[in-house]
Formats: C-alpha cells, structure tokens, sequence
C-alpha cells in the first residue's frame, strides 16, 4: 500500500493536505493541472483523499518498483481466495464476466469493477460516470445492487489490483457535486457522481462507559440530524441528506453561493461526548467549509453549537479508543 504523505512542489515539500487544498483551489478556479514530484523518486504522483481503510496519501501515476513510497501490490487471497492481490488482463476478464466497461456486468447484473485512477483519481471510493447510455445504465445497475462486487485498480501495464468487495451507498447527478469530483474531465462530459463503500469496512461498538446503548444513540442521533435540518431550513438553506455517501459529513446546506458541509453529532446531555471517524476528522482538515453541528439535549430541549475545524480541534480532547491492527510481514 502506498504510504507517502509528503510531496515537492514548487521547489518544497508539502502535506497531502496542503496538496489536495491546492488542487481544489486550482479546480475551482480552472486553473491548469498542478504538478505534484515524488520526494524519493521525483516522478509524478497525486494527491489521493483515501476512504475506508486508507488515509489520505500521494499515489505514483505509474508505478515504480524501485521507489519505497510507490503503491506495491496487496496479497489479499486471506480474504476472498477466488480473487489474487493482483491479476493480469485476462485473468480479471475471467473473474469479472469480461467485456470493456469499467462496471463489468452479465445477465443484467454486476459482477465486478475494474477501475484506471486516470480517469478516476477518488477510485474506489468515488467514480465519474461518462455520458452515453450504455454506462448510464450500468451505473444505474450498480447504485440498484445491494451487495459488494469485486473491485480491481490499474496499477501498471496488464496489472490489476484487487481491493475488495464495495458496493454503491449513491449516485448524484446535481452540478455541484458533479463539479466537486469531476476532476479534470470537462463537467459536460459527466453523467453523475457514483460513492461506493467497502463491504470489510470496520464498524467498532462502544459499550458501557457512560456511552448509551445502539437504539438509544440512534434515537438521539435522529433527533439531532432532524433538528439542524429544521434549523437551516430556517436559515433559508437549502439542504441535501449526505450521510449514506461516507463523504466525512451528514448535510449539504447551500444558499445562493454558500455552501457548508455539516457534521451532525447528537447528545442527550448538556455537555456533548460523541465519537468522531477517522474520515470524519479528515473531511474536517481538507475542507474549510466543514462545521460541526452538535445538537445538546437532542430528545428533550434540543440546542445547536456549531464549530469551525479549528474550533473542533481547540475545545475538544481527541481519545483513541481502538486500533486496528494487521501483520507487517505475513511471512514471519
């Protein structure tokens, strides 16, 4: 897996905060390309958002064998042994019912994903759907399927990696978020935005502690979502309902040009504790119109505080309660 969080540019080295900032002010303003140097290699590499599993990192355009920080192939057959950590052509043809499309289907159904991150750099987290019907229709197929299919990255000429099982949690076709992750491609050129999560994605269950029990903090997390809803439709906005996508936030609220990102978090106390993921800390870091939205006696008299990122980071204390952890080297 790749693992720099550093590159040069413009003669320095920066985060891949910095970098996936700077490539967003650039989209924004339609500026040309940014170019982004391995800081080992010095070859060209992007800044990646990650999702799941994988942090933020810089992956190589084409892979270096010779680098330390390029992406290296996964052996993943612990996990689903009909699927190598990484295959050739015509093997991923045979796993994924053949055929051209990047959403391989069969019989009307699909069986797999074979994704270049050329054409979708927020792979697999994020896919650009093209226009034309014939991948409209499978990127219709793929929003309607209820379970992961099979998913394969390019990682080099006639070498594919296999990720995992994701499934699709959305599909947006509105023009902002279509102009958010469309990346370079024209705007006129897309159909709409796919989101995906992956099936092994880890879900960890706090119990005791003073944490309420599932129904309870889902009770109070209902309560909450309802409430800033009511509230910034009060304010005028305009609100969209985002936290199936597990894009680092809950709502979209716009406003003629404002937009926010809101992260909603629920207490039934006056004092707030609440639990926030590692996606949803870095959702916070890379986009300055992020907000915390936390709503106090959520059940009873409800209240909103809401936080910039800075703020989040200054009054709260951050506790790990858990870690996952994986073998370095299977082989020991």
């Amino acid at each position: 897996m790749a693992t720099a969080t550093l590159c040069n540019y413009d003669q320095r080295e920066i985060t891949i905060e910095e970098a996936i900032r700077l490539r967003q002010t650039a989209r924004a303003n339609e500026l040309p390309t940014l170019t982004f140097a391995c800081t080992e290699c010095g070859r060209p590499v992007r800044p990646h958002q990650g999702g799941g599993h994988t942090p933020a990192h810089f992956e190589h355009l084409r892979r270096n064998r010779n680098c330390s920080l390029s992406h290296k192939p996964t052996d993943r057959t612990h996990r689903a042994p009909k699927h190598a950590g990484s295959v050739d052509t015509a093997e991923l043809a045979r796993l994924t019912a053949g055929g051209d499309d990047y959403i391989r289907t069969k019989d009307g159904e699909v069986k797999g994903l074979a994704l270049r991150l050329d054409l979708n750099e927020g792979a697999p987290d994020v896919i650009v759907v093209g226009k034309g019907p014939r991948i409209e229709h499978r990127a219709m197929l793929l929003r309607d399927t209820p379970h992961g299919v099979p998913t394969y990255v390019k990682r080099g000429t006639n070498s594919w990696e296999y990720l995992g099982e994701y499934k699709a949690t959305a599909y947006r076709i509105d023009a902002p978020t279509i102009k958010q992750y469309r990346g370079e491609r024209p705007a006129s050129d897309i159909a709409g935005i796919l989101f995906l999560e992956s099936v092994e994605a880890v879900s960890v269950t706090v119990r005791g502690g003073g944490f309420a029990d599932p129904q309870t903090r889902r009770e109070i997390e209902e309560a909450a979502i309802n409430f800033v809803k009511q509230e910034l439709r009060a304010q005028g906005f305009a609100v969209e309902d985002r936290q199936r996508e597990n894009c680092g936030y809950d709502l979209l609220a716009r406003r003629g040009q404002e937009e926010i990102l809101y992260e909603v978090k629920g207490a039934d106390a006056v004092v707030p504790r609440f639990f926030i993921s590692r996606n949803e800390r870095r959702c916070s870091m890379l986009n300055e119109n992020w907000r915390l939205a936390v709503v106090t006696s959520a059940r009873t008299t409800p209240r909103l505080h809401v936080l910039t990122p800075a703020e989040m980071e200054e009054r709260f204390t951050f506790e790990c309660l858990a870690w996952e952890c994986t073998i370095t080297n299977p082989a020991d």
